[in-house]
Order: C-alpha cells, then sequence, then structure tokens
C-alpha cells in the first residue's frame, strides 16, 4: 500500500510539474485528448440524433406497419378493405403491439384563390397518433374527428400552407377523380398548420375525419383504405411486422392484403442512417489514434528529461515494473484530466444545438432543418471507460523503456 502511495505521489508531482519542455507537452496532450473526446461525443451524438429525429418524424407521418389491399396501388382512391374485428383482436395480442387504427385516403389536387398542390388527403378516426400531430401544431388546432356531425376540417403542413399562401380559417377545395367518376370538388376549412422538419415529406401530407374520405370515395362506414400499425418502440417493429404479415395473409376477404413496415417503405433513408454506424466508427478510431500518439510523444519528452530521476530511483532500490507504474500513473492523469475537459466541452455544445438548432441543414437534403442531437448515456459511458482504457493499454509499451535505463549510465556524470 505505501509503495503504491510513492508511485501515486511521484506520478502526481510529474504530471503538474513546471518544467518547459514537459510542462507544454503535458498541455499539448490533455488538449489533444480533450479534442479527441470532444469530437467522438458530439459524433456519436449527432448520428443517434438523425437516427432518433428521422426515425420519430417518419413514424409520425406514416406510422410503424400498414395493411392495405394489394390493389390499392392502381387507384388513386385504393381498393377499399372491410373492417375484419377477428384481425383487429389478433393483432392487439402480439408481441410489441401498442396501437391500430384504420385509415382512409385519396390523392389529388389542392388549390386555393393563388395557387394548387398535389395533395394526399388521409382520413383519420379516433385511434389515429394525435399527440404525435398535437406536438407538431404551430398554428390553429386539430381537425375535429368523430361527433354525431361530420365536419369538414383538414390539418395541413406549413409547407403546404406556404404554397397555398392560406392561414388557419382559410378555405381550401379538393379536386378528386377516379377511374369510375369524373373530377369532384370538395371544400375545407383550415383547422390548423403542423411543422415536422421533413419538408419534402410533409409537403402534400393533410389530414381530415375519416368520413369525408369514405363519402368522397363512395364507401360504406366499415371500408378504409387500411390500417396503421404501431409497435411499442422502432426497434421491435419487424419482429411486430413478420407476425402481422403472417394474420393479414389470412384475413383478406375477397383480395390479399399486403403489408409493409417503415423500413420497407423508406429504404433509401434507412440505409443512408446505416452508413453513419460507420462513420462513426471512422471518427472513433481516428480520434483515439490521434490522441494515441501525441500521448505516446509526451511520455517519451516526459522520459527523457527524468532519466536521472529514474536511474535515482534503481539505484534506491525501486524496481522497473514499479517505476513504469509511475509513468503510467501520470499518464492517465492527463488523459482523465483532457477527458474531462473534452466532455464539458462537448456538453455545451450539444445543449446549444439542441435548445437553439443554431446549425442548420437543408431539409431537401437532409431531411430535417438543423442538425439532431441525441444525448445517448450508454454509448457516452462506453466512450468515457473505454478511450481512456484503450490508450493506458497501448502506452504501456513506450512505458517499457525506463526498464532500459541503467543507474549507473545515468548517475556517473551527475
Amino acid at each position: 500500500m505505501a509503495k503504491e502511495r510513492v508511485e501515486l505521489f511521484l506520478a502526481r508531482r510529474i504530471s503538474s510539474s513546471g518544467e518547459k519542455r514537459s510542462g507544454a507537452m503535458i498541455g499539448i496532450a490533455r488538449i489533444s485528448v480533450a479534442i479527441s473526446m470532444a469530437v467522438m461525443v458530439v459524433a456519436i451524438a449527432v448520428i443517434g440524433g438523425f437516427k432518433e429525429a428521422l426515425g420519430r418524424e417518419l413514424t409520425g407521418l406514416d406510422g410503424h406497419i400498414k395493411v392495405e389491399p394489394s390493389g390499392s396501388y392502381y387507384d388513386l382512391a385504393g381498393t377499399p378493405l372491410r373492417r375484419n374485428i377477428d384481425f383487429e383482436q389478433a393483432v392487439a395480442q402480439m408481441e410489441h403491439f401498442a396501437s391500430i387504427a384504420p385509415y382512409a385516403s385519396h390523392s389529388g389536387i389542392v388549390r386555393s384563390t393563388t395557387a394548387m398542390q398535389g395533395a394526399y388527403l388521409r382520413g383519420v378516426g379516433q385511434g389515429y397518433d394525435s399527440l404525435y400531430f398535437a406536438s407538431k401544431l404551430i398554428a390553429g388546432s386539430l381537425p375535429r374527428i368523430g361527433g354525431a356531425e361530420r365536419k369538414k376540417d383538414v390539418l395541413i403542413s406549413k409547407s403546404l400552407a406556404d404554397q397555398l399562401e392560406v392561414m388557419v380559417g382559410d378555405k381550401i377545395e379538393y379536386l378528386f377523380s377516379s377511374a369510375e367518376s369524373p373530377i369532384r370538388r370538395d371544400s375545407y376549412k383550415v383547422s390548423g398548420i403542423y411543422s415536422t422538419g421533413l419538408t419534402s415529406m410533409e409537403l402534400g401530407l393533410a389530414l381530415t375525419d375519416i368520413r369525408n374520405i369514405q363519402r368522397i370515395n363512395g364507401w360504406e362506414e366499415d371500408m378504409y383504405s387500411g390500417y396503421t400499425i404501431m409497435a411499442d418502440e422502432l426497434d421491435n417493429m419487424a419482429h411486430l411486422a413478420g407476425n402481422v404479415r403472417a394474420e393479414a395473409y389470412l384475413a383478406g376477404d375477397d383480395a390479399l392484403w399486403r403489408t409493409s413496415d417503415l423500413r420497407g417503405r423508406y429504404p433509401q433513408i434507412f440505409d443512408w442512417l446505416a452508413t453513419h454506424d460507420i462513420n462513426g466508427v471512422v471518427i472513433v478510431v481516428i480520434m483515439i489514434v490521434v490522441a494515441l500518439l501525441n500521448m505516446i510523444t509526451a511520455l517519451l519528452i516526459i522520459i527523457f528529461e527524468r532519466i536521472r530521476m529514474i536511474g535515482t530511483l534503481r539505484a534506491l532500490g525501486m524496481r522497473g515494473g514499479q517505476i513504469q507504474k509511475v509513468f503510467l500513473w501520470c499518464s492517465l492523469r492527463v488523459i482523465l484530466v483532457g477527458q474531462l475537459w473534452g466532455n464539458l466541452l462537448a456538453g455545451a455544445l450539444l445543449l446549444i444545438q439542441h435548445h437553439t438548432g443554431i446549425i442548420g441543414l437543408d431539409p431537401e437534403a437532409y431531411l430535417i432543418s438543423a442538425v439532431p442531437v441525441a444525448f445517448e448515456w450508454g454509448w457516452w459511458l462506453l466512450l468515457n471507460v473505454a478511450t481512456p482504457l484503450i490508450i493506458a493499454i497501448l502506452l504501456a509499451i513506450p512505458v517499457t523503456i525506463t526498464s532500459r535505463i541503467k543507474p549507473d549510465q545515468t548517475l556517473k556524470y551527475q
């Protein structure tokens, strides 16, 4: 125990030394470790932020899993499916299930007094994800859904509102057509405007009461475009989708039902996010190598400046392994101080970005308007444990140079 205290005491004195060359190199090493740690923490937080933000927004806009008739690709209104209570109950009993809600849709053109735009009008019932759209409201309110009297409210995106130059309370007109009927007009009142940041995806999506779409399509009350099914977590979506697919195969009455999940509908986005994992690994490896090289340089200078001290300690009976521990402890102190600085710097940058979104992005290229960040504590803890451990283990190699220093050679000219 006393020997260990001596080694720690010597390490503390060396790492806080005021000698010119070694002091400068210790400072440079600390800064290198700090910058490397900050870059790693920020990179992992941004990569996690992209995954979390895009996953959350895509889920809110389009749901995890959709079950639709196979023929719905070939008609603007889509081929309807009839409500199947047995299917709904079977899905509700599945592992990782969260919710199921029917929807009805029709594609068409929406116009105001000044402009027009292609749009996708989705009719929803009481079970839709109203909390998500409520959190994205920037003006007005959600459309009135259900109730004895059918309301002609519509919720549109900010992108669409800007295109049409309309505000809450204004009237807009939808133009619909199908293979069986000529163009029809239907007017709606803008009840609210939402914004998700996914400008290109939200542009043509508007929400209204499901009964409005059923009336336009000439459907009965139990006829839908499909079901939207939510899993309890995005990571569990694929497992639930497999079970739903098997149940949907048996549930179709006159035609087969097809099942699709979010990854299948937007493969290019999820493939793009997957490449970020590789980028994150590359960044972490490069930053650890940079910090390691600077630490090795600083350590060698410290050792060379203290050759006489090493010789004296060897002459006094301190073994080579103990001297190596002195310099390893010294290096670890430098690493931990730099690590603390790096975490503080990264934390400050991430908090500023999280609360202000000061660093923006082009929504056309990145789908979202600001760099997202996610505070993933598991990854943060792993980085803070693994980084000093890896560097310390690799520093054990250059530290072995102290065992080659002979007391007689370092002391005879003193």
